[in-house]
């Protein structure tokens, strides 16, 4: 378990988040278990700082002078951004902030605002925003509890009967009323966390694969693949894909309204991202 006490809030919305080890993955009895979630340990060497909140629509708007959410409101998430605007995002605000960019990005190809293809390279010795990896994210999501969610277990699987754990924690079908919600209404996990059990999913770093059935360090996903991982359930999915393990695949050029040959309408608000920086000191 990761030391709590060591928890400090920074005044520009970040929150340090410790080193620790923790458990990925869910148990067998986990009600809406899918079989891609085998459990193992994983250890994370490194303190990070995370944002509290999703990033909003008038923060993107600020940065990427566009923006093209499906459900407007300047304090809401944005969404409708391909894996590679995530990253150009991060590129942008760090620069902006004075902080050494995360990613080399080149040979871009641009459909209108998107960007829908790029040779992408992390460099890891930056001190810019990037996307959290697959399992920093869940590490965050979880801060330290192993129960489906965040404050308790699951109740439904469904959109109703309302599930009254996910109710206080994410925005889901349940609740939602089909349309996205400002950034913080829910309340936060044990780290000052907001939202991270549902909204809008969020765009991960990882390429998708099967988890490894032993304990691994900083795990970052393979090398390549046709898919990224994207995280937390959304506003119009039952409250088994709000879970702290719940992990969806997704082709990098997605461009909105275009998922994987479903409707334009199941593909609105897919996209969102958590932004991170390196633990290192601040003054």
């Amino acid at each position: 378990m990761a030391d709590i006490d060591s928890l400090t809030f920074y005044d520009d919305g970040m929150v340090l988040i410790p080193a620790g080890t923790f458990t990925m993955g869910s148990p067998m009895s986990e009600p809406g278990r899918q079989t891609n979630e085998v459990q193992h340990q994983v250890t994370l060497t490194h303190a990070m700082y995370i944002s509290k909140y999703e990033v909003t629509q008038s923060g993107w708007q600020a940065v990427m002078g566009w923006n093209e959410s499906s459900s407007p409101g300047t304090g809401k998430p944005v969404e409708q951004v391909t894996w590679y605007d995530a990253v150009s995002y991060c590129n942008q605000r760090s620069t902006l902030d004075g902080y050494t960019p995360a990613y080399a990005i080149t040979g871009v190809i641009q459909d209108g605002n998107h960007i829908t293809g790029a040779t992408v390279t992390w460099n890891q010795s930056a001190n810019g925003y990037r996307l959290l990896t697959e399992s920093e994210w869940e590490y965050a999501c979880r801060a330290t509890s192993t129960s489906a969610f965040c404050n308790e277990g699951i109740m439904s699987t469904s959109c109703a009967p309302l599930d009254p754990n996910l109710d206080q924690v994410g925005w889901y079908c349940g609740n939602a009323w089909s349309t996205t919600h400002d950034c913080g209404g829910k309340a936060a996990n044990a780290w000052g966390l907001r939202d991270m059990h549902g909204n809008v999913q969020e765009w991960c770093w990882d390429w998708y694969a099967d988890y490894p059935s032993g304990l691994v360090s900083d795990p970052q996903g393979p090398p390549s693949g046709p898919e990224r991982i994207d995280r937390r359930g959304r506003r119009r999915e039952g409250d088994n894909l709000g879970r702290s393990i719940s992990r969806r695949k997704i082709g990098p050029t997605v461009a909105p309204g275009d998922l994987r040959g479903a409707s334009k309408e199941r593909a609105k608000s897919w996209k969102l991202i958590s932004i991170g920086l390196p633990g290192t000191p601040r003054s």
